[in-house]
């Protein structure tokens, strides 16, 4: 058996752990982190004021707000594009990759630290219009609706975060993939405007929309699949070029 001084550097680089420990402190390091993550709270609670109808009750309101909410998830799911997309304009990605023991680990590490981080944020801004409702309005929406169409956000926003991760790393950069992060779902509800497909093929085909199914009182849970399927492939094939190809 080998002693740790005779192993090379490269044994003896980081390595899952130490690649999490690195990206958490890069990610609390980041000052755009935070200031979308507050952004994501203050248009929540704007979107619970102007929404509210003092006719309706907590349950309709709320409802209300994330039906359209999902159009704000950009900056959530933008911590996703961040963990990479700012590395590629800092150049700083080539330290972060070339000294780590393994490039896959750096990848799942900051898709841990970004995930955790996107669910953490939407449950603040769910919790922030939850209490919007109950303390300004007296109209608290029930344990049972906020459960279902809160876990059906959280589930939404933390796929869309790992989709704009992938992005970032195929298409080295952030603009880009924060473009295509806003542009895709609007390209998806002008398709599904102007074509009469069946109903499973535009499940298939529109994943941003058949994972908005989620954000129901009574949530379709198959409809995340086609989203986590495009976050999966984007991963792996993140991966891939993360491996193979030079930063």
């Amino acid at each position: 058996m080998r002693t740790l001084e005779a192993q090379p550097l490269a044994d003896r680089s980081p390595g899952f752990g130490r690649s999490l420990g690195y990206e958490w402190a890069a990610f609390r390091s980041l000052r755009s982190n935070w200031v979308l993550m507050g952004s994501a709270v203050v248009v929540q609670l704007l979107l619970t004021i102007v929404a509210h109808d003092g006719r309706d009750t907590g349950d309709i309101t709320f409802d209300k707000v994330l039906s359209v909410a999902w159009l704000f998830t950009v900056l959530v799911a933008a911590l996703g594009v961040n963990a990479f997309g700012t590395e590629y304009r800092h150049r700083t990605i080539v330290t972060t990759v070339l000294t780590a023991r393994s490039r896959t680990h750096v990848l799942l590490a900051k898709a841990v630290v970004v995930t955790s981080a996107a669910i953490v944020t939407e449950c603040a801004v769910l919790a922030s219009s939850w209490l919007v409702l109950a303390g300004m309005f007296g109209a608290a929406p029930t344990v049972s609706t906020s459960l279902a169409l809160g876990s059906g956000a959280i589930v939404y926003t933390a796929l869309a975060t790992l989709v704009g991760l992938g992005l970032a790393v195929l298409l080295h950069g952030s603009i880009t993939p924060i473009a295509m992060l806003v542009v895709w779902p609007q390209i998806e509800m002008f398709l599904i405007n102007r074509l009469d497909l069946p109903e499973w093929l535009l499940t298939v085909l529109h994943p941003f929309y058949s994972a908005r199914q989620l954000i129901n009182d009574s949530p379709e849970w198959p409809g995340a699949l086609p989203l986590l399927g495009l976050a999966a492939v984007l991963l792996g094939a993140s991966a891939i070029v993360l491996t193979r190809r030079d930063v």
